[in-house]
């Protein structure tokens, strides 16, 4: 390989700083004011600035820099705006023999960011005649280089800001949590002391109106006639109707604020179903229905014993309510090694296809116009499937409208703690 000349090898030398020079800029705005400097400097540049073209379209010269041998004007002649004008179109660089006081020779190399000619820089120096095609190639190099540090920079500015911006959001939503995680504990709070307060201000004095209701009602008090048998029935009736109502809405109310505590124990479903037909047995016999059991013996169970009784009180009421004529059946089989299926079949009104959707929806009826006739408030359905979730279990509905419905309530016949 041929030894560069001795001029070829200061311009390299030169080339070298100036790279190492721009990689170390930090800020956008060093690269106008620092890179003029290094061409008189490193290159020996008479003359150096910066061309652009301002909104109005004028074409401007900023950032000087002079060596001694030149004047210090810093104003572009006419040809120099016309040559800036002419790089920013083509993108290509030209050259100016230009008379100032002095004659300059000025290279006029485009600045290129992003694909796009954002400016252009003019180095000049104090001679009448062309610049050598290897000093243009040199500078047109530079100039490649500029814009490169440029765009770098700007892209760092800019992923500076987004990341200050990031950081401030950050610490703003980070406020923003805690002020509402305080605000949801203080809620926690204050809903467990109003479950607390409901449990007593309210489901105590209705256990004493069912309570003295039921005692008078056995004339354990005195004698009492038959109006007033009615009239006290309907009380006794309504007081139960609201406590199961207050019962409802606080399970549902612990359930979502996840203060359900279930209480496993080892249970015979036999035994359960027993309880169950024996809770249905008074509302079903004033309608004159007849209670069925398809409950093989020997199905133990290990979960809450509590809830799946109440998961099946509920769809069992649920049965009685909507069935004026027939039966209610309560059937359950094992399925596989550890799963349970019990079903309550009644033949009652049934549901109609356009109104499934509705079922399991808290304070839904699915026909406004059977409230009066079927007294309800829409929970139990809901509350029996968040507890069936809460047991590891599902509960699914079919109905024929006119002919009856059928509710499945499906469980492990195990609980484990990660089916919660």
């Amino acid at each position: 390989m041929e030894k560069p000349s001795p001029g070829q090898q200061k311009t390299l030398d030169a080339f070298i700083k100036t790279a190492q020079y721009l990689a170390s800029l930090t800020t956008h705005q060093d690269v106008w004011s620092e890179v003029g400097k290094v061409l008189v400097n490193f290159f020996g540049a008479d003359l150096v600035a910066f061309g652009e073209r301002r909104a109005d379209g004028e074409i401007i010269g900023h950032h000087w820099a002079f060596s001694d041998q030149v004047s210090s004007q810093r104003n572009l002649a006419p040809e120099a705006k016309e040559a800036v004008a002419e790089v920013l179109e083509s993108g290509f660089l030209t050259s100016r023999l230009i008379l100032t006081p002095d004659p300059l020779s000025v290279a006029f190399l485009p600045i290129t960011q992003e694909s796009q000619v954002t400016a252009v820089i003019l180095v000049g120096h104090g001679i009448s005649r062309p610049l050598p095609r290897e000093l243009l190639n040199v500078y047109l190099a530079v100039a490649g280089l500029v814009g490169t540090t440029a765009t770098r920079l700007t892209s760092e500015t800019e992923l500076r800001q987004h990341r200050q911006h990031l950081e401030k959001l950050v610490k703003e939503r980070t406020a923003e949590l805690g002020v509402a995680k305080e605000r949801a504990e203080a809620a926690d709070r204050l809903k467990s002391v109003f479950l607390a307060s409901m449990s007593h201000e309210l489901r105590t004095p209705l256990n004493s109106i069912i309570g003295f209701t039921g005692v008078i009602l056995q004339g354990m008090s005195g004698e009492v006639n038959e109006r007033q048998r009615e009239q006290l029935t309907v009380v006794k009736k309504n007081a139960n109707h609201l406590l199961s109502l207050i019962n409802d809405i606080l399970d549902i109310s612990k359930i979502e604020a996840g203060k359900v505590e279930l209480s496993l124990e080892e249970f015979s479903l036999d035994d359960v179903a027993g309880e169950v037909v024996e809770t249905l047995s008074p509302t079903a016999n004033q309608k004159g229905l007849e209670l069925l059991t398809e409950v093989p013996e020997g199905i133990t169970l290990s979960s809450d014993r509590r809830r799946v009784k109440q998961v099946l009180v509920n769809l069992g009421s649920n049965a009685v309510k909507f069935t004026n004529r027939g039966s209610v059946k309560i059937a359950a089989r094992v399925l596989g090694d550890d799963n349970l299926e019990v079903r309550v079949i009644d033949t009652g009104i049934g549901i109609k296809e356009e109104d499934m959707d509705k079922l399991f929806q808290p304070f839904q009826q699915i026909d406004v116009s059977l409230t009066k006739e079927y007294q309800g408030t829409g929970l139990g359905l809901h509350l029996a499937r968040r507890l069936a979730a809460l047991l590891g279990g599902d509960i699914s509905a079919k109905s024929e409208y006119g002919t009856g419905s059928e509710f499945t309530f499906t469980l492990p016949l195990q609980y484990r703690e990660e089916q919660k």
